[in-house]
């Protein structure tokens, strides 16, 4: 019977062991500097107007342990203070979306975009990319 104990707990060991390895490569992964994709989005819930900013990308951006990047708020802060500038909107909600995975990112963007254009209530209106570019911070 300590046989097949023995033998359990050497199997449950040879399965749990590589997840831990990969636990410690995703966070070595976690601290190199990547490229990052992003796009913003602006709204007022006052106003039917929709703002949206090109598919973008930040170099030598690292990514944290918990998937944030550092200074993500001032990437918002950054559209909202360029709509306010130079197109006078005021009073806006902007949200950034970021990946390092640029298909999975286009896919998201593509998505929020259709929902915009199908809705007959709003007026999507893009910033290009030639206008409107993020900063690293």
């Amino acid at each position: 019977m300590n046989k097949w104990k023995l033998g359990a707990l050497a199997l449950i060991v040879m399965m749990v062991m590589p997840t831990f390895a990969a636990q410690k490569d995703k966070k070595a992964k976690a601290d190199e500097p990547t490229r990052i994709y992003m796009y913003g989005v602006s709204v007022n819930f006052n106003d039917s107007v929709v703002y949206m900013t090109d598919l973008l990308h930040l170099d030598s951006m690292v990514i944290n342990s918990d998937a944030s990047i550092t200074g993500y708020s001032s990437y918002s802060l950054q559209m909202k203070v360029y709509l306010e500038g130079t197109m006078g909107e005021i009073d806006r909600t902007c949200a950034v979306l970021y990946s390092a995975d640029k298909k999975k990112l286009e896919k998201k963007y593509m998505k929020m975009r259709k929902k915009y254009q199908a809705d007959k209530s709003t007026l999507l209106k893009f910033i290009g990319a030639d206008a409107f570019q993020f900063r690293k911070e």
